[in-house]
């Protein structure tokens, strides 16, 4: 039963003391209407900085306006969610990748989208009256980091992360359109003691969003570290990210063979990257709130830094089980499989260059890979065992290219073999 409307201010106070109970770590409002950055989103999107991601051609427009999603929209609530925790330990020496942090658990978008639908149950009661709402997680067509900045939440970053000023940039964004008018936030950028870094006027994506305005005040000052940290040089410019290079594009959205250049750079990614994070003066005292507060995001040691043997060993079945409701289901078993066979052959690399010799169980997880049911892991088996292991793998190259029909794979194979000498000519 619903009960008398309360003023809008106490009513915001409300919502937002409810998105804190249900763990989102701010929340701010904003009027629904049209976006401001879409323009710079053209552009990003002209200069084929999207790579293979299609869909964010053909879902550009709706992102003009979030009303093209609930046109009764009157009001944005924009929220943030943290998942930053401390990386655990690898449990042991064998040859181990990494995954970002924002997947060592749960899929974020079911867990969220769960808290916004409770949200808006509570709303509506709280209102008095029916509310019409649209949950939006990630993938919805909407600007969310600009709604994000608008509304208070931090500003966008040379990352292109937001960042806030207190919880730095371990945020998982979220947005709930609803057909209620709420007073709009108009926040101001704190001054905080750390990082020292200036505050310059306004960038080009705050230009882009309205010019001055202090809430779109960015803080990243004369700090360059993530553009010095990103080990591909994704990071063109300000705010200016080429996908096409991003070692979270190469290993979760890239459906095809991760470009050869590219491969060592992944290192030890098996999934996502967060170094432009973890090099950020923004996030070296942001308080660990997820492991305590959202059970669904807490870490084991083996789903931040997996066994890259396990991994390759795993058939569909097996994938299915360890990863249906996790990030790391969304590039396939087939596209998991690939990072994990080029890092595991960047692991053995480095680990013939400072004298070691490869675990027997490794070279064996490459070779069985040879014969993989999909193209992609096959390729990507060849190249990790030409660039890690080439004293001892010609004879297994050799005889993948007799019975392989691929001519990806093919090409593969004999790029490889190029660098795998016969043992008659070492």
């Amino acid at each position: 039963m619903f009960t008398a409307a309360p003023q809008s201010s106490d009513l915001a106070a409300r919502i937002k003391a409810e998105a804190a109970r249900l763990g989102f770590a701010a929340c701010g409002v904003l009027p629904a209407g049209a976006t401001r950055t879409h323009a710079y989103y053209e552009a990003w999107l002209a200069a084929d900085y999207a790579g293979a991601m299609g869909y964010l051609h053909r879902h550009a427009a709706l992102k003009r306006d979030p009303r093209a999603l609930l046109p009764e929209a009157r009001s944005v609530l924009a929220l943030a969610h943290p998942y930053e925790a401390p990386l655990p330990t690898a449990p042991d020496a064998a040859p181990r990748g990494r995954v970002s942090r924002y997947a060592w658990g749960a899929d974020y978008h079911g867990v969220l989208h769960a808290k916004l639908e409770r949200l808006a149950a509570f709303i509506g009661e709280a209102a008095g009256h029916p509310v019409r709402s649209r949950p939006c997680v990630d993938s919805a067509p909407v600007m969310e980091r600009e709604l994000a900045a608008r509304a208070g939440l931090g500003w966008v970053g040379r990352n292109a992360m937001l960042i806030h000023w207190r919880l730095g940039s371990w945020l998982l964004l979220a947005e709930l359109l609803l057909d209620l008018p709420l007073p709009p936030d108009v926040p101001s950028a704190p001054r905080p003691g750390r990082p020292t870094h200036p505050v310059p006027p306004p960038g080009p994506l705050a230009a882009a969003m309205g010019g001055t305005d202090p809430d779109l005040r960015e803080s990243c000052g004369s700090c360059t570290a993530c553009l010095s940290a990103c080990p591909t040089g994704a990071i063109v410019g300000d705010k200016t990210v080429d996908a096409r290079r991003c070692l979270s594009y190469l290993t979760i959205e890239l459906k095809g063979p991760i470009p050869v250049p590219l491969r060592p750079a992944l290192g030890e990614w098996v999934f996502g990257c967060d170094i432009c994070q973890e090099v950020c003066p923004w996030n070296r005292r942001v308080p660990t709130l997820a492991a305590g507060t959202e059970p669904a995001f807490r870490a084991t040691a083996e789903a931040a830094h997996p066994s890259l043997v396990a991994l390759l060993g795993l058939d569909d079945a097996g994938f299915r089980a360890r990863f249906r409701h996790t990030p790391l289901w969304r590039p396939r078993r087939r596209g998991l499989l690939r990072n994990a066979a080029i890092v595991l052959g960047n692991r053995l690399a480095e680990a013939r260059a400072s004298g070691q010799a490869p675990p027997p169980d490794a070279l064996a997880a490459l070779r069985g890979a040879l014969d993989d049911a999909e193209p992609l892991v096959r390729g990507a088996a060849a190249w990790a065992l030409g660039h890690a292991a080439p004293a001892v793998a010609h004879e297994w190259l050799a005889g993948a290219l007799e019975r392989e029909a691929d001519p990806q794979v093919q090409a593969e194979l004999r790029a490889a073999l190029q660098g795998a000498p016969a043992a008659d000519e070492r």
